[in-house]
């Protein structure tokens, strides 16, 4: 289904589809189901690859089985009988919620100017200090300083994400940029009718903070955490920067099934004070903890309100945006809506330095809590490698190094998520004993004038 409009805008809510969610059960189960139920016919989304529109399979949906879920185009009698079944405790469906239209989460696409900010105190060493505003230099990224990717006086930073698999489920990336060779994995689209390529930017710019290579060529300054990691990019997001949950759906499903150890997702919809989850998404996030990949989503840009979808689900991790001087960003959403709408750690996500596509110029600024999502996917690259860790571990190993911030947890969660440094040992040589030097024979003394 295509998420383009004449007026180029993004569609909001629901795009017609169901998305049906079922109990434990094998593909052959669920799919039998739903034609006994509804008479609906499934395709199996490992055997027909890419998920684009339900008009490219010869089927009436298709079934997600990292996941048991289905996206299908059923009329209002079937989606009916669909509904009736999820009140039969015979059967394997648990819920159907319509699939619904997502964009990306960020706030202005493109600005070439970063306005300098004075720098504080630059001697920090065991805890960041809320009062220093970050700065750009000629070397990295502020966020990089923030997070301690660039680590403290007297810190190195020796885990880079090495062995770790990011999934970057976007606008695709754009797969010419030269700081991108050899970095990418795999990669699929399931846009209809548009390839990986990035069309957009914001796919290419998240790509970047994520796992960007740390010594970029020309003499540009870092921008990547996680510079050992590899990627792995899904284009469940158009050229425009829009979407479906049902693509969403399918990219997780395809980063499980890669290996993905972090899932980072920049993207979303907005919701309503008091609106819970979706049950699609929260059984998406356990499959993906149950299998060791943990998602970090974007809380959403619509400043002083509920944190969006997916990341208010329980299972998702969710990422709140700062400014130079750590304070919440003012676009930032909040934790309005329990269940699953809390935030849980926070990470930079204004005038955000990284690449984007070489036709776009290869390097930008983007704002957003799309930027802050990538930060703290590599960091949980870097804290995946070191520790071991892998999904419920590493969320929890997340929470409990990130550094408490002023703000409420209600708008940082546990506070600035941080790359794991380790302290450098300080070898202090002894002094050298003193010892008479050779005696040295000056020659005849002139006579004096």
């Amino acid at each position: 289904m295509s998420t383009e409009t004449a007026s180029g805008r993004v569609p909001e809510g629901p795009t017609g589809r169901q998305i049906i969610t079922f109990a434990e059960v094998d593909p052959g189960t669920a799919m039998r189901e739903l034609h006994d139920v509804a008479g609906l016919d499934l395709a199996n989304a490992r055997d027909v690859g890419a998920f684009g529109t339900l008009e490219e399979v010869d089927a009436d949906g298709v079934y997600l089985e990292a996941l048991n879920i289905a996206i299908v185009d059923a009329p209002p009698d079937r989606a009916g009988a669909l509904s009736r079944a999820v009140d039969d405790s015979a059967s394997p469906i648990l819920a159907v919620e319509p699939e619904v239209y997502v964009y990306a989460f960020d706030t202005i696409e493109e600005t070439t100017t970063f306005e300098d900010l004075e720098t504080g105190d630059d001697t920090q060493d065991d805890e960041v200090d809320a009062a220093e505003t970050y700065v750009d230099t000629a070397t990295y990224a502020w966020g990089l300083k923030a997070v301690r990717a660039v680590p403290p006086i007297l810190h190195t930073a020796p885990w880079s994400g090495t062995g770790i698999r990011i999934a970057v489920l976007d606008t695709g990336i754009d797969l010419g940029h030269p700081d991108f060779v050899g970095r990418v994995l795999a990669s699929q689209s399931f846009i209809p009718n548009q390839a990986v390529q990035d069309g957009h930017s914001h796919g290419t710019h998240c790509a970047g903070t994520a796992a960007g290579i740390k010594k970029p060529p020309g003499g540009q300054r870092r921008y990547g955490v996680a510079h050992g990691a590899r990627l792995l990019i899904g284009k469940v997001l158009s050229n425009s920067g829009s979407g479906t949950s049902g693509q969403i759906l399918a990219g997780i499903d395809w980063a499980i099934r890669q290996g993905a150890h972090v899932i980072s997702m920049s993207l979303g919809s907005a919701v309503a004070v008091g609106q819970t989850y979706f049950v699609y998404y929260e059984q998406a996030a356990v499959a993906a903890l149950n299998a060791g990949s943990l998602i970090v989503a974007a809380a959403g840009n619509s400043g002083w309100a509920p944190v969006g979808a997916p990341a208010n689900s329980p299972s998702v991790l969710a990422v709140a945006a700062l400014d130079q001087s750590l304070q919440r960003a003012s676009f930032s959403c909040v934790a309005l809506n329990g269940g699953g709408g809390e935030i849980n750690v926070a990470a930079p996500g204004v005038a955000t330095y990284s690449s984007v596509p070489v036709d776009k110029g290869s390097y930008g600024f983007k704002n957003g809590t799309s930027m802050a999502t990538p930060h703290v996917a590599g960091i949980a690259a870097s804290l995946a490698q070191k520790t071991g860790f892998r999904g419920r571990a590493l969320w929890s190993e997340l929470e409990r190094t990130a550094v408490p911030l002023p703000q409420s947890a209600q708008e940082v969660g546990k506070g600035l998520a941080v790359v794991p440094t380790r302290r450098m040992g300080i070898v202090v040589q002894p002094p050298t004993p003193w010892r008479p030097g050779p005696i040295i024979d000056p020659g005849p003394i002139p006579p004096a004038p």
